[in-house]
This record gives C-alpha cells, structure tokens and sequence, in this order.
C-alpha cells in the first residue's frame, strides 16, 4: 500500500548519505541509522528505521508484497508463504497498536492458499485485500468489516485495490475499473494497465501504470501512463516522453507508485530496465495543470512515504549483475537527496495521517521508521 498518504517533492539529484540498521539495544551510531551530515540543503530525517517483524516461512520462505495503515492501532501487511514447488499459503500480518501478529484462522478457508497481493483500507472497519491463486483455483477479494472476513471470488483477478470512506472500494486492471458503492459494483473504462492508485475523494482519483502506443503492434514496447477520475470518467493525462537511454532498448516501462497529497498536487514514480539489464528510473510531478518529468537517481523506483517530519521517502531497486538486486531508500524534502542503506530491503511503503510512524515491508521483513 502503500504511500498514499504520502507526499512526493523529487529532485534533480541523489547525494551521499548513509546506512540504517536495526536496533541493537546499545547506543546507535552512523551505522544505525543515523544520517551523517551532507551537503548544505540535504534533508536530515530526525528518526531512525528498524526492523519490528521478521516472517518466518515455510520450505521456501515469505514474502511480503503490500502494506496499509489507518492509523496507530491498525494496520496490515500481506503476501505469501511459499512451500514445494508451486505451493501458496496467504500471509496476512495485522498490527494492533503493540504487535504484528500473523492471522491465520481468521480467514475463509478458500483464501487460505492463495497469494494476497494487494492491501488498503479506509478505517479498521473497510479493510480489502486482492487474493491471487497463481496455480489457475479461485482468485478473489477479501473483505473485513470490522469483525469478520469475508471472500467474494472473481474470475477478473485486480491489480490494485483502494478503500474508500462509508464502506466503498475500486478494483483496477487492465483497461477497466470497477466502484463499489456498499451495495453494488459498476464497470468503468480505464485506458492504461494500473499498478497502484490513490484517492484523494470519490470525485479525485488517480490511477497509473503503463499503456500499450500501438495496440496492433505486438512487438510494441510499453510506456508509463497516469489517467484521473473526476467523478463521472476516466481520462488519461499525457506525460512528457521520458529520458533516453542512449541506444539501449527499453523494456517494462511503466509506474508502479502514485501520491497525491492535497488536490491539485500528485506524483508518479517507476523506471524501466534496459537491454543491458540496468533498471532506470521514472518520476513525474502534477501541478494541477500538466505533469512535468523530474529528474532522480536510484535505479526503479518502487515506493514512496512522506514521514510526520515533511522528509520524502522513496524506494528504489537496483539490479546486480551476479548478486541479488541491491535495494536503497531517498530521503529529501528539497532539491538535495541523502541516499539510505536500509536494514532491510524496502519496497514498498505506508504512512498514517500524521507521517510517523511510518512503515515499509520487503522480502520477508516489516521495518519502522520512528
């Protein structure tokens, strides 16, 4: 889930910075998580990040894919627990104001076994998840109302899912959303494929991922795409055509991460990969008006958080080459940018109405920034 509370000021460069650790129960130091002092104008977060919830997994691990909160009490984070060869456990994590906890009897029986991908919700009572069963069983949405979980299947599995206050939601995927009001779904057209969404109101959303140029070209490569809804349709919004890489071809270009922290403001960020195998950026600003390209370093950016503190927090993944991919974190809050070793890997991030605390998930752990 995610950063759609957060806000996104990104600018044209990445400086040094340093790492962030867990805790260790002694005094931290530049290696705990405390940022060493950089250029003039570099953004200096006054917390600390530290893992708070290690998932244990079965033959082959956890993972943790989607993270929500609505507020000190309550929050979520969802994913899968991998056994034999295409085994799925669903993996549903809830923080209830002093610990994560693993639910597991709390769910139906027929999402049990499934992957759960994608969590929001708009108060601790309107809590969906997307339920993805990746061997061909029954795809789903999950629902909790406050007391109980409920699974409704859909042969349509969504791409995203957001919540929405009196018990609504919106379903995305690809070319279509569809609304539920509290009583009954309906069906609108979306031109682009959404991988997250963010909703200001039910009459300002925003959803964005990628869109195919030439429909009839099969060998067509994607492009980034954002498109709003004000109430009534869909439409999509152009973006400027984003950096080139040289000679390099370009694959999977698209957005992964949207905010939008007051109307008339929001921000897009993704990347790209080349042929080379190195993962590029993407990040767009919204001024009410038109979007504009901004400049970041970091490799594909994946999420992004504003803490209580006004600092930025950007996601970033980079690839390789012999090594699993190196993942890193960009705090700022200006033009200048510190560059954060995470003590675990971070992908994806949540933060509550008032910016702390403020939590991330990657791989198989939950880290808190404070």
């Amino acid at each position: 889930m995610r950063p759609r509370l957060a806000a996104a000021v990104l600018a044209v460069a990445v400086l040094a910075g340093c790492s962030a650790v867990p805790a260790t129960g002694r005094e931290p130091g530049p290696s705990d998580g405390e940022f060493t002092s950089g250029p003039a104008g570099t953004a200096r977060p006054e917390g600390r990040w530290r893992v708070v919830h290690r998932q244990k997994g079965l033959g082959h691990g956890a993972e943790f894919l989607d993270i929500a909160a609505t507020g000190t009490a309550g929050a979520w984070a969802v994913g899968e627990r991998t056994f034999g060869t295409d085994g799925h456990e669903a993996l549903l994590v809830r923080w209830d104001g002093a610990r994560w906890r693993r639910l597991t009897k709390e769910l139906p029986q027929a999402a049990r076994h499934v992957t759960l991908t994608k969590v929001d919700a708009s108060d601790p009572g309107n809590v969906w998840v997307v339920a993805e069963d990746q061997e061909g069983g029954e795809s789903g949405l999950l629902h909790f109302d406050g007391r109980r979980w409920s699974f409704t299947p859909d042969s349509e599995t969504p791409s995203e899912v957001i919540a929405l206050g009196g018990g609504q939601a919106w379903t995305f995927g690809d070319g279509w959303a569809r609304h539920f009001d509290g009583r009954r779904w309906t069906r609108h057209a979306v031109p682009l494929v959404t991988r997250a969404a963010v909703a200001l109101s039910p009459r300002d959303i925003w959803a964005v991922g990628e869109a195919d140029p030439l429909p009839d070209d099969t060998y067509a490569q994607s492009e980034p795409a954002v498109a709003h809804f004000d109430g009534r349709a869909w439409r999509r919004l152009p973006l400027p055509a984003p950096p080139s890489p040289g000679s390099s071809e370009v694959f999977g270009s698209g957005l992964s991460a949207v905010l939008a922290p007051a109307p008339g403001e929001a921000w897009a960020v993704g990347g790209y990969e080349t042929a080379e195998g190195t993962f590029r950026p993407l990040s767009y600003r919204w001024n009410g008006t038109a979007w504009r390209a901004v400049a970041i370093d970091g490799g594909r950016l994946t999420g992004i958080a504003r803490d209580g503190d006004g600092v930025v927090w950007v996601a970033s993944r980079r690839f390789v080459s012999g090594s699993e991919d190196a993942y890193g974190l960009l705090a700022g809050g200006g033009e200048r940018w510190s560059r954060v070793t995470p003590s675990a890997p971070v992908t994806t991030m949540t933060a509550l109405p008032g910016g702390k605390p403020l939590w991330a998930i990657g791989r198989n752990t939950i880290t808190e920034y404070r």
